[in-house]
């Protein structure tokens, strides 16, 4: 599969996760926000809760595992340092509200024309791990 393949099924999965997120009372403030080293794919607000959320998707669970499993502590870390980025870029101090992560894993079934996805939404997924320096500087995002 090509790229630019590979990038479609990406956003038509964020926007399938998106969706059904939505129904569920997350309203969606961002999609694709990107730092220096990380890229988080869903930004939404639940109540007063931030949350951040990462969609994977994977095809009946292989050799590749399930996709809730593909979200690793390397992964957890950087999509970590890049909340602490959005938050820095849009002033909102991370003692100031709930901050949460979820993972939204969505399994493609293949030959289901009704219903090809299992979705499944992870409420706080991993824990934060605050990026600790005494002055945040965007370049260190």
């Amino acid at each position: 599969m090509s790229v630019e393949n590979l990038r479609k099924k990406g956003s038509d999965m964020e926007d399938i996760a998106a969706q059904y997120l939505t129904g569920r009372g997350v309203c969606i403030l961002e999609k694709n926000f990107r730092s220096k080293e990380a890229e988080i794919d869903l930004i939404g607000q639940e109540g007063n809760t931030l949350v951040f959320i990462e969609v994977k998707a994977r095809k009946a669970a292989g050799k590749t595992g399930t996709a809730s499993e593909a979200v690793g502590a390397a992964k957890q870390k950087k999509i970590c340092r890049c909340a602490d980025y959005y938050m820095y870029r849009n002033n909102i101090a991370p003692d100031s509200r709930s901050i949460r992560f979820d993972v939204v894993a969505i399994t493609i079934r293949t030959g289901e024309k009704e219903d090809p996805y299992d979705i499944r939404w992870i409420p706080n997924a991993f824990d934060y791990v605050r990026f600790h320096r005494s002055s945040p500087h965007w370049r260190v995002f």
